[in-house]
C-alpha cells in the first residue's frame, strides 16, 4: 500500500524540498517519507522501488507469507490451481501461508515452471527438448 502512495508522490514531479509535506499528505509514516526524501537528495531515487521490494518482501516474510509463481504454457484451470495449492501446501510450516500466483508462457510447449522461495523445479517440455537435444549432440 505506501509503494503504490510513494509511487505516486514521486511520480508527480514534487522534489525533496517538498516532498516531505506531499508524503504526510498522503499518509505515509514519517519515516518513511524522511527516508524518500534522503534518497531523493543524494540522487539514489532510481534505487527507491528496489528498497521498497526488499522491505515488502521482509514484511511477506514477517507476516509468514510465502511467495509462489507458477508459469504454464497454457492458463490453469481453478481446479488445477486447487490442486497445486495442496500440493504445494504441503511443504509449508504450520504458520505459512501460500501466496500463489500464475502466468503463462507459450515458449514452454508444455508443463510448468515452479519458483517457491528460494527454490525453482522446471517441468517444462521446452526444457525437457532442450535436455534431450544436448544428451543427443554428445558422441558415443
Amino acid at each position: 500500500e505506501n509503494h503504490v502512495q510513494i509511487s505516486k508522490v514521486i511520480s508527480s514531479g514534487i522534489n525533496a524540498e517538498y516532498g516531505g509535506g506531499a508524503f504526510e499528505e498522503a499518509g505515509i509514516d514519517p519515516l518513511i517519507g524522511n527516508m524518500v526524501s534522503t534518497m531523493i537528495d543524494n540522487k539514489r531515487s532510481n534505487h527507491i522501488s528496489g528498497v521498497v521490494g526488499a522491505f515488502n518482501t521482509i514484511m511477506a516474510a514477517q507476516r509468514g507469507e510465502v511467495p509462489c509463481k507458477v508459469t504454464s504454457a497454457q492458463p490453469l484451470s481453478e481446479e488445477h490451481l486447487d490442486s497445486l495449492r495442496g500440493a504445494l501446501g504441503k511443504f509449508l510450516k504450520e504458520n505459512e501461508k501460500l501466496l500463489l500466483d500464475s502466468d503463462t508462457d507459450e515458449a514452454l510447449i508444455g508443463g510448468m515452471v515452479v519458483e517457491i522461495g528460494d527454490k525453482r523445479v522446471d517441468m517444462s517440455t521446452a526444457t525437457k527438448i532442450k535436455k534431450l537435444k544436448a544428451a543427443l549432440s554428445l558422441p558415443l
